[in-house]
């Protein structure tokens, strides 16, 4: 394993007409200290197709594609099983990132005795209208208290999503976080918020590095009875979560 080595894991499922822009943003990356993981979620159009020729184009990009559609969160699983680098990070196969994404992950954790950073992120339509707008950077190192706060906050630059943040991989397999596989919806923030339950300072910085395209199609923009089951779950799931850390803490001082 090349040390201080970024795993980036991407989930793809019927992206054909976005996935090349995804991992083009990848290709262009300034510091090339990472490899590229694509997790196929048994896609029908040709999104296995496009990356499996760029796999065979470059040698640092793998491909797994699995036998039938699991859901977003095993897709996750299945990268965090591959992934041997220091650390890692997470890339949707419809959204891109700058070229200096991977640069502001490794920096940062080289330069600072932190379990996790965030960068901030441009939140994009279809047409490439952007709905957030960046005004002044701001960084901060922060506890996990008021990292918590900030992950399951609904607005801000830190949120629950998992593509705007970097996380040491030690602690994911010494603690053995999962993703949520019986959540189509907010997975990612339970997912934080449990890495956050045992970690001890964060990197904070909005910079916004990743672009997040909103599409019609997308999950987060449907609204079903199944989702409210799914919010509600996860809520209690994190809330449990920060009870037990804060009980913990309790015991330890």
């Amino acid at each position: 394993m090349v040390r201080n080595k970024l795993s980036i894991i991407m989930t793809a499922y019927n992206v054909a007409d976005y996935i090349s822009s995804s991992i083009d943003s990848v290709i262009a990356q300034t510091n090339r200290n990472f490899d590229l993981i694509i997790v196929d979620d048994c896609s029908t159009d040709q999104t296995q197709k496009i990356i499996r020729s760029y796999a065979q184009k470059y040698d640092w990009i793998s491909v797994i594609c699995h036998a039938r559609n699991f859901g977003v969160s095993t897709a996750r699983n299945t990268g965090l099983k591959n992934a041997d680098g220091e650390f890692l990070t997470f890339i949707d196969g419809d959204d891109w990132v700058e070229p200096d994404y991977v640069e502001h992950f490794l920096e940062v954790f080289s330069d600072q005795d932190v379990d996790m950073v965030t960068c901030g992120f441009f939140n994009e339509t279809e047409s490439g209208k952007v709905k957030n707008k960046f005004t002044k950077r701001q960084t901060s190192i922060v506890g996990r208290e008021e990292a918590t706060k900030l992950i399951i906050k609904m607005t801000g630059t830190v949120m629950g999503y998992t593509w705007n943040k970097a996380y040491v991989r030690s602690i994911i397999e010494e603690h053995k976080l999962m993703f949520q596989t019986d959540l189509d919806l907010m997975e990612d923030q339970v997912f934080n918020v449990e890495y956050a339950a045992h970690a001890r300072k964060f990197y904070l910085d909005n910079l916004p590095l990743y672009h997040y395209i909103s599409r019609k199609e997308s999950i987060t923009n449907r609204f079903a009875m199944e989702n409210v089951r799914d919010i509600g779950v996860a809520r209690m799931k994190v809330y449990k979560t920060i009870r037990e850390s804060t009980r913990n803490e309790k015991k330890q001082i």
